[in-house]
């Protein structure tokens, strides 16, 4: 959970860090065209959840015979984009082989791991410190407005991840602390 908070706080911050260059109209959207895929939206359920703490020891293990590393986002990347990109890219050679004998697949996980990132990155930005977002708004550089922008598109995305998501995952914070292992 805390390489995801990384990954979000990351790709809302990076202009306010990074000097925010101009993000290239005609390859990046906009910030506020950001959309999570629908597997994210979906409801967690405690079946769906316990199956995936099941299947994590295999699932790690995969990534880890993969030599799995996160790619770190671009700077234009927006935060949803960067947690899709994070998501997809632990599909990686052999993790189908791994899963099976666990009694699952890439497609019953993929769905699973969206929705379990989706809303802790939720509960990451509603946990934003006020500070932190009266800084943004103080700042009239222009990494300071892209990040903000980037911050408030994050924040509106997130706001369409169920309730019920986040108080699932953290009530089960213990068993999914095998999640900030991945990728080491």
């Amino acid at each position: 959970m805390r390489t995801v908070a990384l990954i979000t706080m990351f790709a809302v911050l990076a202009g306010a860090f990074c000097g925010g260059g101009k993000p290239n109209v005609q390859t990046n959207p906009p910030a506020a065209a950001a959309k999570w895929p629908a597997e994210a939206t979906g409801t967690l359920t405690e079946n769906e959840l316990a199956q995936f703490v099941k299947v994590l020891p295999a699932f790690a293990a995969a990534l880890k015979a993969a030599n799995w590393t996160p790619v770190l986002p671009q700077d234009s990347d927006g935060p949803v984009t960067t947690l899709t990109s994070y998501v997809e890219q632990m599909n990686v050679p052999g993790l189908e082989e791994a899963l099976k004998p666990a009694g699952s697949s890439w497609g019953a996980v993929r769905p699973t791991l969206y929705k379990v990132f989706a809303a802790s990155a939720a509960l990451n930005i509603d946990a934003a410190p006020p500070e932190m977002v009266a800084q943004m708004r103080a700042d009239t550089s222009a990494g300071a407005k892209k990040s903000l922008e980037d911050y408030e598109a994050f924040k509106a995305a997130c706001s369409q991840i169920p309730e019920a998501n986040k108080q699932m995952v953290t009530s089960h914070q213990q068993e999914l602390q095998a999640l900030q292992t991945l990728g080491q």
